[in-house]
């Protein structure tokens, strides 16, 4: 195992577009990092450049002490599992697990001892002297960490490799990657675009954005305290809702304000209220408790019932938000309802790029 660090990673290709900027990240000896953010925002072409399959335009990348800059991709001491699982498709799963080894000239009882115990971690002995075509997808992508396994690397690479799965073999799969990193320890690197498979996995999360890394933190701390508008908004599912408005002084205080709603807000002395001003709330903290502060009356437009929850779509200062409720919740399509923010479950973002998180009712600002 082996830690693994950025310094200053930038790739910027001959057209002039610039995949990564200035990436800096420090990933600790048996840790389990997520690289998440929407498609395009630079973290499969970060992995890349770990991997060596993609050239550093400016920059360093060590893994352990030794830079791997120059280093070609076989000798880089890591494994890489693809999203189309890259299976030889004349092989059998054995020949599959074991290529990387022949190649390397390892002997036959060393070979066949790794074979047997990646198979047994992942359940797979029976499957070994099948082909590729005889597996379904989720047994594919066992055989192709398995490959992984047999090398024993100093660092696993992920990239996106359940997103051929479907919904529920991706659960299970999570699950299990889970429990094989806790077993082996490896230093882990996967790459996302769903935000819930990063939040289950990761023990930290990078949130990327037009190749920026937007924070770096633990699923909780993510969630909790979100550096920016970006990282609030794609984080959580549904998203955070987000509406519009200004602060105004109210009763020794401030009021951010809204058409049609209003919040007591605390605002740092240092920030200008002269400008517009963006205020956030998740849609689980939105109650139908009178005794919580409240934020407007709303005509509801749209009613989820989905057994454990309901989902209540509303349209609040020119913007669609959605509140989920309880699953027996009291609200009907075309219905009103007070909606009311409990006082600690709000964040306040500057309207000016980078839309910063200037205060937050969870925080005490």
């Amino acid at each position: 195992m082996a830690s693994i660090r950025l310094d200053n990673i930038v790739k910027r290709y001959d057209n002039g577009h610039v995949a990564v900027r200035d990436a800096n990240l420090q990933i600790a000896d048996g840790e389990f990092l997520v690289l998440v953010g929407p498609s395009g925002c630079g973290k499969s072409t970060m992995l890349r450049m770990v991997a060596g399959l993609e050239e550093i335009s400016e920059g360093d990348i060590y893994i352990g002490d030794r830079r791997v800059n120059d280093v070609e991709p076989g000798n880089r001491d890591i494994a890489m599992v693809f999203q189309n699982y890259a299976l030889y498709p004349h092989m059998t799963v054995r020949d599959n697990m074991s290529f990387g080894l022949r190649m390397r000239r390892t002997g036959k009882e060393e070979i066949r001892k790794r074979v047997g115990e990646a198979a047994e971690i992942l359940s797979i002995e029976s499957l070994l002297d099948r082909r590729p075509r005889q597996l379904s997808g989720g047994q594919r992508q066992r055989v192709a960490v398995g490959r992984a396994i047999v090398r024993k690397p100093a660092a696993f690479l992920f990239d996106e490799p359940l997103s051929n799965l479907d919904a529920k073999l991706r659960v299970q799969m999570r699950k299990e990657l889970a429990q094989l990193h806790h077993r082996l320890k490896t230093t882990t690197i996967y790459v996302t675009h769903d935000q819930i498979e990063a939040m289950t996995l990761g023990e930290r999360i990078v949130v990327m954005n037009d190749g920026v890394i937007q924070q770096v933190a633990t699923p909780l701390e993510l969630y909790e305290s979100p550096a920016n508008q970006f990282v609030a908004s794609f984080i959580g599912s549904p998203s955070m809702n987000m509406i519009e408005g200004q602060i105004q002084a109210a009763g020794g205080g401030h009021m951010f304000t809204s058409d049609g709603a209003e919040f007591s807000v605390r605002v740092p002395k240092d920030n200008d209220l002269a400008r517009s001003f963006i205020f956030g709330f998740r849609p689980e903290h939105i109650t139908l408790n009178a005794s919580d502060p409240r934020l407007a009356e709303v005509t509801v437009d749209v009613v989820e019932r989905l057994g454990d929850e309901t989902m209540a779509y509303f349209e609040l200062a020119g913007c669609s938000c959605v509140a989920r409720f309880e699953g027996d919740a009291d609200v009907q399509r075309g219905g009103r309802v007070a909606l009311h923010l409990p006082a600690e479950n709000w964040y306040l973002f500057g309207s000016d790029a980078p839309h910063k998180t200037i205060a937050a009712g969870n925080q005490g600002a």
